[in-house]
């Protein structure tokens, strides 16, 4: 596996993940901000940015059906959320539910229509 870019600021991370999903690269985008996760840097650091690089990761993990990777991320956002904003991790969460949920409906509609052909 090739080293992921570290990046010095978490807002530099989140514009390069936007950047890999437009080419399609959802893959090495969630791998971006997974790594940004996990970076020791940012450890403490809640901020609103890291919130949206979470919220995007979890969108990212359930598209590519990563829940190993979903729970990694939400294990270390906890910990983030801990000391600043214990809220935000109930906010990310209900998002997660949320796609995770549309995810569910969608394959059923599509499963649905499969049946009707």
């Amino acid at each position: 596996a090739r080293a992921m870019a570290t990046f010095q600021k978490p807002e530099n991370a989140l514009k390069r993940a936007e950047e890999l999903i437009e080419v399609g690269k959802v893959q090495d985008a969630l791998d971006t901000l997974h790594a940004t996760m996990q970076n020791r840097k940012f450890k403490n650091m809640w901020t609103t940015t890291i919130e949206q690089i979470m919220i995007k990761h979890l969108e990212l993990c359930v598209q590519l059906k990563k829940m190993r990777t979903a729970r990694e991320g939400l294990y270390q956002y906890r910990t983030m959320c801990q000391a600043a904003n214990i809220g935000s991790l109930e906010l990310v969460v209900q998002k997660f539910r949320k796609a995770a949920e549309q995810k569910v409906s969608e394959a059923k509609a599509l499963q649905d229509s499969a049946v009707d052909i």
